[in-house]
């Protein structure tokens, strides 16, 4: 399907990351290089009527990117994409965390707006550099326009995945992002986006209404023999919220299992993921640790949801409310 080209401004956000680096001088490897505005000279002009808008919102690599600033970007692209003139908008981002920003995103923005983020596994001036096209293909995508219900989306290697779906999978390839089994929203064919057979509703999918995150929820992931000490340290450090990622379809050590009932005693919402890519979690196995256990026990159950992505969501759950019964309804 061709762009279906209308007048207006896409706003297109440099937050930093891979797609701006280049190699720097006294530096071993590349850093960021304030290559934004170069990045964007290199553009074919827009289709008449169409501009873009540059918003140079920071120049830090991906890991430097916290949940906080995460937070605040996903306001910045609400703002904008209220904005009756304003088409959608592209995010260039690093990859390493381009997951997590996406889906800060599609929780936070409220708009039938395309909201695209893009990066590139290779550096400004390398050999074989994928920013431009990725970059190019964000914008006609933010043009096609993509259906209204698709939520925030991540663009790379001529594909388009859906936020709460998409997981990089390899540390340096440049094909390095996948779908978590619900397969692509549509891919680019020559200089066409080309939605797939995937199928999209009008509704416009969870989304949270909270004027700050709270930032005090680990990540834990499960290893053999592990035992309650750093969960309980999590909890005597403050934690608002904890979120574990299990084995296979959601199972922990039994050591570990006091240190999650003492989270639970003390009204700590505590999610269970899996460290597996697909499936999910499943509440299929009853003994100590095992998934049906620690659902009733009162542990909450995310689904599909990857670990990271459920900190998300439990963040700007725990930033709009402090009761378990509700923060579970957000996730089950």
């Amino acid at each position: 399907m061709a762009a279906s080209i209308r007048g207006g401004e896409v706003v297109v956000f440099f937050t930093g990351g891979t797609i701006g680096m280049s190699p720097v001088e006294g530096v071993h490897g590349v850093a960021p290089g304030g290559n934004f505005r170069k990045l964007l000279n290199e553009l074919a002009p827009q289709p008449d009527g169409v501009t873009l808008r540059p918003v140079q919102w920071s120049d830090k690599p991906s890991p430097h990117m916290t949940p906080e600033d995460m937070f605040r970007l996903a306001r910045d692209i609400q703002a904008a994409v209220d904005e009756e003139n304003v088409l959608g908008a592209v995010v260039l981002h690093g990859t390493d965390v381009l997951v997590e920003s996406a889906y800060m995103a599609d929780l936070i923005v409220q708009s039938p707006k395309p909201v695209l983020l893009t990066g590139s596994m290779r550096y400004y001036s390398e050999s074989g550099y994928d920013g431009l096209r990725n970059l190019i293909n964000a914008v006609r995508a933010v043009l096609l326009p993509l259906p209204p219900g698709t939520g925030a989306c991540v663009l790379m290697t001529d594909r388009i995945f859906a936020a709460r779906e998409a997981v990089k999978v390899n540390s340096l390839n440049v094909d390095a992002f996948e779908s978590r089994e619900a397969g692509v929203i549509g891919y680019v064919a020559g200089e066409s986006v080309v939605l797939a057979g995937c199928p999209l509703s009008d509704h416009p999918g969870l989304k949270i209404n909270t004027d700050h995150i709270e930032p005090n929820v680990p990540l834990i992931t499960s290893y053999t023999g592990m035992d309650s000490t750093i969960i309980d340290h999590a909890r005597e450090n403050g934690a608002k919220g904890l979120v574990i990622e299990g084995f296979g379809a959601g199972n922990v050590p039994p050591k570990a299992v006091p240190g999650i009932e003492r989270c639970l005693e003390a009204d700590i919402p505590v999610v269970l993921s899996t460290r597996c890519i697909e499936g999910g979690v499943w509440p299929i196995y009853g003994y100590p640790g095992g998934g049906a256990d620690l659902v009733d026990k009162g542990v909450i159950n995310c689904g599909r949801l990857g670990g990271a992505k459920a900190r998300i969501q439990l963040m700007l759950a725990l930033g709009m409310t402090d009761n378990v019964q509700e923060i579970r309804n957000l996730f089950e």
